[in-house]
């Protein structure tokens, strides 16, 4: 009983003590996550993050800010195309996940390396105006303040600069959707067992059953669109890649 009360309070994107959880499920997974990343997305991943570059353009000597950085996939992308003369720094709120983004940039060939930082993404250390670019993946779903998160990062851009967001979300196709649903709440925590176990984490969720249970409440599409308009991105859309399965958001803060 007490567990079926522990894991009611995890049904919706939010509730009481939300960023430990959080910070701890990737904690406990780091080791594993891109492999399971590439598992998850039947290898897709990877297209959707060159989408991501592709609406960024040329962004040669460009400074760029990672925002729930993980493991460093989208920053280390940032790197190779800002080149000698650009800076990228990756922001996440997980030590475990810094770590092995630290050990994959020792075995890569990158013009600089990337600085990564912990940091909270509700609270940015940077000054107002501060990147040309702001990236960021799959972390919208596991912050405290979705609206707060977005205001951040068009905080910290520079009049007219880009932000571009990768999230994932559930296809509007009606039988799309229902595979979709089964495919993530079957298929991925089985898949998932594989490596957490079915450990819970303080007391509530293994891992696999939030990363899936967490779109459970999450806005997206024209919901999301709406945050990124609220935070001052009046030109903000979204692209459905995957049947609808990930959205990328774009948006750009007006010149002043």
């Amino acid at each position: 009983m007490a567990d079926e009360v522990k894991n009611e309070e995890l049904k919706g994107n939010q509730f009481e003590g939300k960023e430990d959880y959080v910070k701890d499920v990737f904690e406990e997974i780091a080791e594993y996550y891109d492999k399971m990343n590439g598992i998850m997305s039947i290898g897709m991943v990877n297209g959707w993050h060159k989408f991501m570059f592709k609406k960024a353009g040329d962004i040669t000597g460009a400074k760029v800010c990672d925002v729930g950085t993980g493991t460093g996939e989208i920053a280390f992308m940032a790197a190779e195309r800002v080149g000698v003369d650009g800076e990228v720094i990756g922001v996440d709120l997980t030590p475990g996940m810094l770590r092995i983004a630290e050990k994959k940039m020792e075995t890569l060939t990158l013009p600089k390396k990337v600085d990564f930082r912990q940091g909270d993404a509700l609270d940015m250390e940077f000054e107002d105006n501060t990147f040309d670019l702001v990236t960021s993946g799959y972390m919208l779903r596991n912050v405290t303040n979705i609206q707060k998160a977005v205001d951040e990062m068009y905080r910290v851009l520079k009049p007219g600069a880009m932000v571009i967001v990768a999230e994932l979300s559930k296809p509007k196709n009606p039988i799309v959707r229902l595979g979709h649903k089964i495919y993530l709440s079957l298929v991925i925590p089985r898949m998932g067992r594989r490596y957490d176990k079915g450990k819970k984490i303080d007391g509530k969720q293994a891992a696999y059953d939030w990363l899936t249970s967490s779109l459970e409440g999450f806005p997206c599409r024209d919901e999301m669109v709406s945050i990124f308009k609220k935070a001052g991105f009046s030109d903000a859309r979204f692209y459905s890649k995957s049947m609808g399965a990930v959205n990328i958001y774009v948006g750009t803060k007006p010149s002043q």
